[in-house]
């Protein structure tokens, strides 16, 4: 290659292109107000996040006892 297709001064001393940009105004919506629950809705919510949140604390306590027992094996055979 030439050393003129490394050569770049000529678009840097040029006049820069000048694109007519529209302008856009946009509307922002405001935001939706939440939905309002009733009490039992809460109370139906909370219910499910805390049954699933039962069920990973039962499979992190029944890992728990698979290592410690295993652990506790491995010192008697030690």
């Amino acid at each position: 290659m030439s050393e003129q297709a490394y050569d770049i001064s000529h678009l840097l001393e040029s006049e820069p292109a000048r694109v007519a940009a529209p302008d856009l105004r946009i509307a922002k919506a405001p935001p939706a107000a939440p939905p309002r629950l009733s009490v039992a809705a809460a109370q139906e919510a909370l219910a499910r996040e805390l049954l699933q949140a039962a069920d990973a604390h039962e499979a992190l306590i029944q890992q728990y006892l698979r290592m410690t027992d295993a652990a506790y094996q491995d010192s008697y055979t030690a």
